[in-house]
């Protein structure tokens, strides 16, 4: 008979959450990169984008392991109240944290342990054994109030806002497209009040149905892609586009790339709400999230080599039609990857328009591509909006000291109405800048999320990271510590990822002149 350990028996007990990890990280990522990155190609090529995904990837990888470790101390600070804020800051953290509340927890004396006990069973809590149904507040927000000096932290804060609002805009502005497209509607602006405001509601008020539905429709979308990737290939050997690749415009797909497979970091302080304080928990969901950015990765790059073999990337008259003549075949100027990128178009659209002309026959494979991409940005704007949500309400919940007294029914009822009406505010700008800029995806993706996503995960996280791994919180008892080489990889991901904000900086500067 198989013996089975109290870690495997747990990890099947609640391998729902972790999948649901999983597919919410994939729900999150698999959408702008889908939508973005084949039209960035039309110089470059498959090859140069391939490494340069792959660099970024590794980096991605890293900066998990990182944060995970700084939402840790996160929570273990909250629970020590013993423990300054601050090396240079003698108050102790209920003073220091300037009013960020701290949860309740039967367990915050250390010394009931003994030194042979694991990990845990020296966990901080657990959702069993908590005498208070609260968990500390873990949001991108307390995590840079908690770990940066008060400047640094409100420009963290309205860094990562900016960027929440900025995917935002990107997924509506392409979520319209996509409606428009496959029910045949001529503007894209009669599209975007109903997709923006049906999905707002939701993200706001119906945070309990979110999870579970992402995950589902995450399952749908995945399954449908890569149906769509294998099918696509099988055209692309009759429809066949000679790909040229060339390094020296690497740079091209270098802005998008960040964005196709970053912003992970954002997400992961609402995934640690759905585990336990514990090491095989917070392993799991680790290697969860990882597995997720490594399947969208894989996605990513089917979805790019499969649009490069059927659309050309410059010159129309590059495509060969073995199964109608021995020849070439040109293709209308405005069917190309570069003339997508010029019109702020998704990939979808010259890719249907190929499909459409050359092999009418195979019409249907557009529509179940197109048909997957609804369903992505609808997926990845819901979640989206969901995690802008849950941030937005750690910043009213700082601020809004006086509903700290839980025994308070009206302060904290007043506190949610409060927390609903930003929310409000914050995704109704969205809405707003996506009906007035309805064409410019492209740049929108390329320049704002690349900037504000490379300098919040190069700068504000990193300097996070660098204060847990240093000083007293390097060597706090959290339940899945870093070791000494990965702590050392965090000079990997200052490096990439600052080089990366200069670099969208020198790209602005260039254009502008």
């Amino acid at each position: 008979m198989a013996v089975f350990s109290p870690s495997a028996t747990t990890f099947y007990s609640n391998i729902t959450v972790y999948l649901q990890c999983y597919f919410l990280t994939i729900a999150y990522m698999l959408g702008t990169g889908i939508l973005g990155l084949p039209v960035t190609l039309a110089r470059a090529g498959f090859t140069p984008f391939l490494f340069m995904m792959t660099i970024c990837l590794v980096a991605q990888i890293i900066s998990i392991i990182l944060i995970t470790d700084a939402i840790q101390k996160l929570v273990y600070v909250q629970l020590h109240a013993e423990i300054s804020l601050a090396d240079n800051d003698p108050t102790n953290v209920k003073e220091s944290y300037d009013g960020i509340p701290l949860a309740e927890s039967s367990v915050t004396d250390e010394s009931c342990f003994s030194d042979g006990d694991s990990a845990e069973e020296r966990s901080l809590f657990s959702k069993t054994e908590s005498s208070s149904d609260e968990m500390p507040a873990v949001n991108i927000f307390i995590l840079a109030k908690v770990f940066l000096p008060k400047i640094l932290s409100c420009a963290s804060t309205m860094n990562f806002l900016f960027y929440f609002s900025v995917a935002g805009i990107s997924y509506a502005l392409a979520g319209s497209q996509a409606y428009a497209e496959v029910f045949h509607i001529n503007s894209a602006l009669t599209v975007t009040p109903f997709f923006c405001w049906l999905l707002n509601l939701l993200a706001v008020f119906g945070r309990k149905l979110v999870s579970p539905l992402v995950s589902v429709l995450t399952l749908f979308k995945g399954s449908l892609l890569l149906v769509a990737a294998i099918i696509a290939f099988v055209v692309g050997t009759t429809v066949h586009d000679r790909i040229s690749n060339d390094f020296r415009y690497a740079g091209d797909t270098f802005m998008l790339v960040t964005v196709a497979v970053g912003g992970t970091y954002l997400t992961l302080p609402f995934l640690f709400t759905k585990i336990k304080y514990v090491e095989h928990e917070i392993r799991y969901l680790r290697i969860s999230t990882t597995f997720g950015l490594i399947t969208v990765y894989i996605l990513e790059i089917l979805w790019c080599w499969a649009t490069l073999d059927v659309v050309p990337q410059i010159d129309p008259c590059s495509v060969s039609l073995s199964q109608t003549n021995n020849g070439t075949y040109c293709l209308p100027p405005d069917y190309t990857l570069q003339s997508a990128a010029e019109n702020g178009e998704i990939s979808t659209i010259p890719f249907t328009k190929v499909i459409n002309l050359v092999y009418p026959q195979y019409r249907w494979i557009a529509t179940l591509i197109s048909l997957f991409i609804m369903v992505s940005i609808t997926v990845s704007y819901l979640y989206n909006a969901t995690v802008l949500a849950h941030t937005v309400e750690g910043v009213i919940a700082s601020w809004w000291k006086e509903s700290w007294n839980k025994s308070d029914f009206m302060e904290v009822k007043c506190q949610n109405v409060t927390s609903s009406l930003a929310n409000i505010v914050f995704l109704s700008v969205i809405f707003i800048v996506a009906m007035f800029n309805p064409k410019s995806f492209v740049e929108v993706v390329e320049k704002l999320m690349s900037f504000a996503a490379n300098f919040g995960l190069g700068f504000f996280m990193s300097i996070i990271v660098w204060k847990c791994t240093s000083g007293k919180y390097r060597d706090l008892d959290v339940p899945l510590p870093l070791s000494k080489v990965q702590i050392h990889l965090q000079y990997i991901v200052i490096v990439f990822f600052m080089t990366a904000s200069i670099y969208d900086i020198v790209v602005w500067i260039s254009e502008s002149v």
